[in-house]
């Protein structure tokens, strides 16, 4: 003779599949709302009540702990920020203050960035000197000789030198010793300069 099969009790639904049918139901719409305040207050709502206060309780705690985390990392992030910032700037001004002049050209020999010895070099301000070709400031005779110059650094990947004479409107030819090597970060190259002393 077959046993009756005895009906097993369901398994009562978790508290965070409660508290997901709570604030997913459009009968509690008007009370939970759309914001975490509400959805806090289903929250404390389960937490009142004996049968879920246990469960309501610890997941509140989870939450906290959860909470406190967030702003312990964006305390570190903001702390990460500022000091990163501090560092940019510091090479900003190490940049700034080298005594040759330095400029970074993109992969066409258009300039990108330079430092402030670069800027008085070539009497110019940085956003007038940005996307300029570096032949702006060389006799047009010397572009060929320039182009050259980029484009076995490029190639080669390795560091070159050459004397260019600088063409500035209202000052006399100014000769330099350049020194060229790919820029490491991007496609482009790096050059930096010295003015040749006369010869006495």
């Amino acid at each position: 003779m077959n046993q009756p099969s005895m009906s097993s009790t369901p398994t009562p639904p978790s508290l965070r599949e409660r508290a997901r049918t709570q604030l997913s139901s459009n009968a509690h719409d008007a009370l939970v709302g759309r914001d975490a305040s509400s959805a806090l207050k289903v929250l404390f709502d389960l937490a009142s009540s004996p049968d879920t206060a246990h469960d309501a309780l610890a997941l509140l705690h989870e939450l906290q702990v959860h909470k406190v985390e967030l702003d312990l990392q964006n305390e570190e992030l903001l702390a990460s920020r500022a000091e990163l910032e501090s560092t940019c700037q510091r090479q900003q001004l190490l940049h700034d203050a080298w005594p040759s002049a330095h400029i970074t050209l993109d992969a066409a020999g258009s300039v990108l960035a330079c430092n402030a010895q670069a800027l008085a070099c070539l009497q110019q301000t940085l956003p007038t000197l940005q996307g300029m070709p570096l032949a702006s400031w060389l006799p047009i005779q010397d572009t060929p000789r320039l182009q050259a110059w980029l484009s076995q650094v490029q190639q080669t990947h390795t560091r070159q030198s050459l004397q260019l004479t600088l063409t500035v409107r209202g000052r006399a030819p100014q000769t330099v010793c350049a020194a060229a090597c790919p820029n490491p970060l991007a496609p482009g190259v790096l050059i930096t300069w010295v003015d040749v002393p006369p010869i006495e």
